[in-house]
């Protein structure tokens, strides 16, 4: 397993993370950008958390929560070409950081690879909505 961890977006990050993004097969229909100046404006916003993925020092990914219409919703993107197991390590670890439960996803029908790493955490799919599927990682009782 590669070593990946999650931290904090810095400046002389927002590079790497923007190729990343835009890289990535993954669809973030509640962060659509199309330049840096736009995904710059969006990972500044008070209620998004980005963090970047780190894989041996360098960025492959970003990770990031936000608020949407009163729910906690997580988005990831990792740069093709990365270890298999970097997206679900990635995931496992934002999902630990953020504790509200219940969690949601929202992903691409067509992105089978994304569906496949939500289900290995524990997500579960909620429902489907046009060409998008909404995930939800359930409370667990204690």
């Amino acid at each position: 397993m590669p070593h990946i961890e999650l931290r904090d977006l810095h400046d002389d990050d927002r590079d790497a993370a923007f190729s990343a993004v835009h890289a990535s097969a993954s669809a973030w229909q509640r962060a659509a950008f199309d330049d840096r100046p736009s995904f710059d404006a969006w990972t500044d916003r008070a209620d998004v958390a980005a963090l970047v993925i780190v894989l041996d020092a360098s960025v492959i990914g970003l990770a990031a929560a936000m608020d949407v219409e009163g729910d906690r919703e997580i988005l990831l993107a990792v740069a093709p070409g990365a270890d298999s197991d970097a997206s679900t390590e990635a995931l496992r670890l934002l999902t630990a950081r953020e504790a509200e439960r219940p969690l949601y996803a929202c992903v691409a029908a067509s992105d089978e690879p994304s569906h496949d790493v939500l289900a290995r955490i524990g997500f579960v799919e909620q429902q489907r909505d046009g060409d998008d599927v909404v995930y939800v990682l359930p409370p667990t009782l204690e």
